[in-house]
This record gives structure tokens, sequence and C-alpha cells, in this order.
């Protein structure tokens, strides 16, 4: 088993396991914390988009168009989060 398959199947399991947080937390706190924890999630993944080395990164488009993606998603959802009456 190649490290890169080790790494994958790592970052599959917790982004898994982040899901189950969120739903868990929608369901026994309230949605609009779950959202808040999704933006959080967007933004760190720009913030870790930025830092990784291009060969440690799944590259399919430019390094820009993903930290810019994840930004604008990161910062939508903390908006929508912070100011929808979701429950």
């Amino acid at each position: 088993m190649s490290h890169n398959h080790l790494t994958s199947r790592g970052v599959a399991v917790a982004a898994l396991a982040a899901v189950w947080v969120l739903v868990l937390l929608s369901l026994v706190v309230s949605p609009a914390v779950a959202v808040l924890g999704m933006a959080v999630f967007a933004l760190a993944g720009a913030a870790a988009r930025t830092a990784a080395p291009l060969r440690r990164a799944f590259v399919v488009r430019e390094r820009a168009v993903d930290i810019v993606v994840l930004s604008a998603l990161g910062l939508a959802l903390g908006y929508l989060g912070l100011t929808a009456a979701l429950g």
C-alpha cells in the first residue's frame, strides 16, 4: 500500500466523521450550529489548500480557484448560519 493511499483513506474517514458530527449537532443543538460548522470546514479547506504542497494535493483545478471557491462558500455559509432562522 502506498503512502498516498493511506493518506486518502485517512482523509475520507475524517470527512465521514465530520459529517456525522455535523448531523448530530444539527439534531441535538441546532441546524444553525451545523451550518456554522460547515463554514468552518470550508474555510479550513481553503487554508489547507493554500498551505498544501502541490505534490500532496488532489489537483484538478488551479489552486487559486479552489481557494476562492472554498472561501466564498465558507463566508456564505457563515453569513447564512448567523442570519437565517434555521430552527
